[in-house]
């Protein structure tokens, strides 16, 4: 456990207590997530996101609201931002606000950048940074690579040696092409290079993959709630360092509910800067409590297996994997269609099976198909979705 984090405990809130309790006996053969039982059919549900809810997140998240500045909310509040701290790694304060990742997204550039910004893009998703920067009239600058490529650290340490720059910007996992950037050592070039701020989408990594924000000194790491965190869609997180809290200070327009500062200063008098969506908070409150249960380095396991599975599969099967094979997600794969077939194809008669995948992304949507095998997907929910590719592939 990162130093100076608490662990949570769940038998302060009976509402999880009860929920856990209900779900062990039906789920002896899971020893994973508790909260996993006997409800919970077997997993057809790969998107790249939305992932697939446990039924006793579910189930959370039926208890009715209550007012977002009462003791009982900020118990569930205070309790999930705990959890959150031990998934983010961190011993500083894990923000939420209630909307997508993107929200965090210009929050981090609009609260960081007083006057330069370079963007690391290597996919759709690292590219929005840059679009971002450019609708709010940004002095913005990119490394851009081609999809399929994670980026070369030496080409940040080049650019950072060209001008100063007041924040980097880049995206861990890269959901449209299933890139993993090494996430380490572009932090530590930065750190060694520059005094830039490292802001990190780990929208698609987080509780799926490795990710040290103190130990690596990233400055904003954010994520969405319905990725590998597995939960409803709806909320987002973002751990913020001490360093970027006092540069953020000083940069003059941040908007309003896209100011970081202002979401610091609520957090600490232990809520939201305005009405949340409270029910998702009961939901967060429970599958927090559920991922540490399991345990993040053992659910950052779960999740390497699933990706050597899949990527096993396809190489047995003689099929292309377009991402580069030293940085490849743990949390999706990005897998060709065979020649002469049609992945959009594919796609729909998965869907006629009952599985759900993602089409290709954007140039690669005619071409590929995507496998999120990520959240609370196990071993065997994925080898009935390769069960299913197989009878297609025949």
């Amino acid at each position: 456990m990162t130093p100076g984090i608490s662990a949570i405990d769940p038998v302060r809130d009976p509402a999880i207590a009860n929920l856990a309790q209900g779900a062990r006996g039906a789920a002896a053969e899971h020893a994973l997530n508790p909260l996993r039982s006997a409800a919970d059919d077997p997993i057809r549900f790969f998107l790249a996101g939305p992932t697939y809810v446990l039924h006793g997140v579910r189930e959370a998240q039926r208890r009715p609201p209550v007012a977002h500045r009462s003791a009982e909310f900020r118990g569930a509040y205070e309790r999930a931002s705990a959890g959150l701290q031990q998934i983010f790694r961190t011993a500083r304060p894990v923000i939420t606000a209630t909307g997508s990742a993107t929200l965090l997204m210009e929050a981090a550039v609009v609260s960081t950048v007083g006057d330069r910004v370079l963007h690391l893009v290597n996919g759709a998703f690292a590219q929005r940074f840059h679009a971002i920067s450019r609708a709010h009239g940004l002095d913005s600058d990119q490394i851009v690579v081609p999809m399929g490529q994670a980026v070369d650290p030496d080409l940040v340490r080049q650019a950072l040696r060209r001008g100063r720059y007041d924040a980097v910007t880049l995206v861990h996992s890269e959901t449209s092409t299933g890139v993993l950037n090494p996430l380490a050592e572009l932090a530590r070039v930065t750190r060694e290079e520059s005094d830039a701020l490292i802001v990190v989408d780990a929208v698609s990594s987080l509780a799926g993959a490795p990710i040290e924000t103190d130990a690596w000194g990233l400055d904003v790491v954010l994520t969405a709630s319905q990725k590998a965190l597995a939960l409803p869609p709806g909320l987002a997180f973002a751990a913020i360092s001490e360093r970027a809290e006092r540069r953020m200070a000083e940069v003059p327009r941040r908007g309003f509910y896209t100011d970081l500062v202002r979401y610091l200063d609520k957090h600490r008098e232990g809520g939201t800067i305005t009405t949340p969506a409270v029910t998702l908070f009961w939901a967060a409150e429970a599958q927090v409590w559920g991922i540490l249960a399991e345990g993040i380095e053992a659910r950052w396991a779960r999740h390497t297996a699933l990706q050597g599975r899949t990527i096993a599969w396809a190489a047995d099967r003689g099929l292309q994997l377009p991402a580069d094979a030293a940085h490849r997600s743990p949390t999706v794969t990005t897998i060709a269609a065979p020649p002469g077939r049609s992945a959009p194809d594919l796609v729909k008669a998965l869907a006629a099976r009952g599985f759900t995948v993602s089409s290709g992304y954007g140039d690669w949507k005619p071409t590929t198909f995507r496998i999120g095998h990520m959240g609370e997907v196990q071993t065997s929910d994925l080898e009935g979705l390769l069960a299913a590719l197989d009878e297609l592939l025949v």
